[in-house]
């Protein structure tokens, strides 16, 4: 991945274009790395639709202050927004792409500059790439053109959710464009990686003029990259938290939560659930999947090791159900979700496991050592010093219990 992403950062140097004062190559960033990483294929579709659409975006102007939210339609992100906004003391207004829909339009000039842009300069692509790179700017240009037309009176503040990615980060631009101070929220544990995932771009690409952080961790990473410290804040965790408490007592057999990694990351999942099928102790696991996985993908590798899938819910809405004794995760930021919630974590760790910072020595790679790392959750369960160890430790990491959304202006 450390040749990819060097990749990645070469083209993109290359695709510098400004239009309107946009720097397009940050804006189609996602797109780029995607291509690069391969996950994603050429969509004949998709890219005719880049090809003649604009996204009419209409910024509303009754507020002084304005969030944005891709077109993700992830209940956990609707769910970050709410919490961010409803601590935010001013009235604001949202815009939610998902609700902006696609015109047809047609600019052949910025047909002609995308193609220029992409295949005139010598990008390091495939051919297929190439086209849906250029589809990709052509439609980001589009938008910019639409955007162009409009003026952000009486708007003061601009927060997008996530200003990195594609439409929003044509938004911050547009913004900025205007004197508008423009910041971006953080909606995982964002930290530098040793070996650079697709997510490494929430570092390499922060567009905002400031990153509200969860914890000092993010922020201490990112100033090690290079970040001025004057453009991270540390606003805190962006959820409902309670205060830590020594859980009941553990059933006597064992309920423990599988938190499965999204779906780069397949083989690895069906490794850990072959890993666990090998523990003789007696626990019943629940498998949760992440969003992006396919269920069909994994009902049959459980149903043949006589594993459940957990009932239906958010990562949140499972661990206050207090029906698990621990969890288990690998590569996903529902580790720290289930410390917040009271439940300690195991970590699974391989070659693909990332580098983020742990709560505690929770880690394991084999069996033997997932078996007698069960002994440090029946142990930590009842002992008041681990939880408070835990508490700092979240505090740091995630800005548990902080909230400085009300008054990040």
């Amino acid at each position: 991945m450390k040749k990819l992403f060097d990749k990645y950062k070469a083209v993109k140097k290359q695709l510098a274009y400004d239009h309107k004062g946009y720097p397009i190559e940050n804006i189609v960033s996602l797109e780029l790395i995607s291509l690069i990483y391969k996950r994603e294929k050429f969509n004949i579709r998709r890219s005719l639709v880049y090809f003649f659409a604009v996204r009419k975006i209409k910024i509303p102007t009754q507020k002084e202050t304005l969030f944005s939210i891709g077109d993700y339609n992830r209940k956990d992100y609707y769910e970050l927004l709410r919490h961010v906004m409803t601590s935010y003391q001013n009235e604001s207004e949202l815009v939610d792409l998902s609700n902006s829909k696609r015109s047809l339009t047609f600019s052949l000039s910025n047909i002609f500059s995308a193609f220029k842009i992409v295949f005139f300069r010598k990008l390091e692509l495939n051919f297929l790439s190439k086209i849906t790179l250029a589809a990709s700017i052509t439609h980001n240009l589009n938008n910019i053109d639409f955007l162009e037309k409009q003026t952000p009176t009486n708007i003061k503040l601009f927060c997008a959710f996530c200003s990195n990615l594609n439409e929003e980060a044509v938004l911050n631009y547009f913004f900025q464009k205007n004197n508008i101070p423009t910041y971006s929220l953080q909606h995982g544990l964002w930290f530098i990686y040793d070996i650079p995932p697709i997510d490494a771009i929430a570092y390499e690409n922060v567009v905002a003029d400031k990153l509200l952080c969860w914890g000092e961790y993010t922020r201490d990473e990112f100033i090690k990259y290079g970040m001025d410290e004057r453009r991270l804040v540390v606003a805190g965790y962006p959820k409902k938290t309670t205060p830590l408490i020594l859980p009941k007592k553990s059933h006597k057999k064992l309920r423990v939560l599988v938190l499965l990694a999204r779906s780069q990351f397949d083989e690895n999942n069906l490794n850990l659930i072959s890993l666990l099928s090998q523990s003789t102790l007696n626990i019943e696991f629940e498998f949760k999947l992440h969003p992006a996985l396919i269920v069909e993908k994994y009902s049959d590798q459980l149903k043949f090791e006589s594993f459940n899938f957990a009932p239906t819910g958010t990562v949140q809405e499972l661990l206050n159900l207090n029906r698990y004794d621990c969890s288990i995760s690998y590569n996903s930021t529902a580790y720290y979700d289930s410390y917040i919630n009271n439940c300690i974590c195991l970590r699974y760790q391989d070659a693909d496991a990332d580098n983020a910072i742990s709560v505690l020595d929770d880690s394991f790679t084999s069996v033997s050592e997932f078996e007698s790392k069960i002994n440090l959750v029946l142990t930590a369960q009842s002992d008041e010093k681990v939880w408070t160890e835990i508490e700092k430790n979240l505090t740091y990491i995630l800005g548990y219990r902080i909230n400085n959304y009300e008054s990040f202006s």
